[in-house]
């Protein structure tokens, strides 16, 4: 499991939550089975009701995942998401993930091309046409394997 997946959930439940409902978390596992569904949507109910006051006491309270310095990664993202995610569903994050690296890619080479273009004096371009038709040619690398 990505660690810092998990911390961002473990930060998330932490703040929205209070220490006398993770004690009924661990009181919870001790009481029998019809007990614990009540107590469960107890607890829900609790952390919702604890929720709603947050933001009533703090209205412009932010949940920042990134810190300012951080720009943000879409692949990064898709691999803190995997872990809870279901098999299709981490099939489909796999796949935008891939799909984010080839847009990627294909960016990076754009912008080779074009400094490329820009070392040669008009007339010496050893490349013709400009970057745009050069990776239309290359398209078939970006295609789904």
């Amino acid at each position: 499991m990505d660690e810092r997946g998990q911390d961002k959930v473990v930060a998330f439940d932490t703040l929205f939550t209070t220490n006398h409902i993770q004690m009924l978390k661990v009181l919870l596992t001790y009481l029998d089975p019809a007990a614990q569904k009540s107590i469960a949507v107890y607890i829900k109910w609790m952390e919702l009701q604890y929720t709603l006051s947050f933001f009533r006491r703090y209205p412009g309270a932010s949940i920042r995942g990134l810190p300012k310095e951080e720009s943000f990664d879409a692949a990064r993202l898709c691999d803190e998401m995997l872990p809870y995610c279901a098999p299709r569903e981490k099939e489909q994050l796999q796949s935008m993930k891939n799909m984010l690296q080839n847009l990627s890619n294909a960016q990076e080479m754009m912008e080779m091309m074009q400094m490329m273009k820009e070392l040669f004096p008009e007339g010496e371009n050893p490349f013709q046409g400009d970057a745009a038709d050069i990776l239309s040619g290359l398209s078939g690398m970006f295609q789904n394997k």
